[in-house]
């Protein structure tokens, strides 16, 4: 007998999930005071260090690295060589913008969130700089095997988007779910249906069911930031816009679904 499916019900709240990433571009364009100033000086800032560290790395690692694949530097070399310098100029520019984003992105969650009037200043709490500055995700481990797939441009990142969108999706909601004080356990069951732990749901194939709302939410999060350059520097920061519209829709359907389950 097949086991118990760790996803509830699809479309939980009335929408679409993949749908906030791209509408969160257009409501930080329609708001150019609250959102889109924050959002444009650090996607420059970001963008200005993606293209200066591929710079660098075409210019000091490019032939290198060719020359070792192949030392007739055939062309299929300088294609394999081309792609590395894009994956490894992805990593240098990851790891020093994670850091200045994260702080970005809570601002600009709470930003909308009190804008589209959920923000409950007497009950929420903002994610505490520790946990806000936490650089190890939810199956970190997964990220790093699978990171080398985006290698590939485009279809990589689709890929690697696909494995992750799950827990993807879950670490974008975390902001709200802690502003709710919403325990581990039940976001367990929010997230994949039941309580399980986060190894043992990667090891359950429901967990990449694409009707899962989060991990919906979490494919076209993660792609959009897999693309070359801007992905990093820009979709980040209206990622965490789009995880702010998708909870004041959770909050407009009453809150999550295990706490209203619990209620009843």
């Amino acid at each position: 007998m097949a086991g118990p499916s760790i996803i509830s019900t699809s479309r939980k709240y009335g929408h679409d999930p993949i749908r906030y990433p791209i509408k969160a571009i257009y409501y930080t364009l329609s708001h150019p005071t609250a959102l889109s100033r924050i959002v444009f000086r650090l996607a420059c800032i970001g963008c200005t260090l993606s293209v200066a560290i591929l710079v660098a790395l075409l210019a000091a690692t490019l032939k290198p690295q060719a020359e070792l694949i192949s030392s007739n530097l055939e062309w299929w070399a300088w294609l394999v060589a081309v792609c590395l310098v894009l994956f490894e100029s992805a990593i240098c520019a990851l790891l020093l913008i994670t850091v200045f984003q994260s702080k970005a992105q809570t601002k600009l969650f709470l930003t909308t969130m009190r804008l589209e009037g959920h923000w409950k200043e007497n009950e929420m709490v903002a994610q505490s700089i520790i946990k806000d500055l936490n650089l190890v995700k939810k199956a970190f481990f997964v990220r790093v095997i699978t990171l080398p797939i985006k290698i590939i441009p485009l279809l990589g990142g689709a890929i690697y988007s696909a494995i992750n969108a799950t827990f993807t999706g879950w670490d974008y909601m975390d902001r709200y779910f802690d502003a709710i004080k919403l325990p581990t356990n039940l976001q367990r069951v929010e997230v994949f249906g039941e309580d399980r732990s986060d190894c043992s749901a990667l090891c359950y194939p429901s967990t990449y069911d694409p009707d899962n709302d989060f991990a919906r939410f979490g494919f076209m999060c993660s792609f959009l930031e897999s693309l070359p350059i801007v992905g990093w520097a820009v979709f980040p920061l209206t990622n965490a816009i789009a995880a702010a519209l998708f909870a004041c829709d959770i909050e407009k359907g009453g809150g999550p679904i295990c706490l209203r389950e619990r209620r009843n």
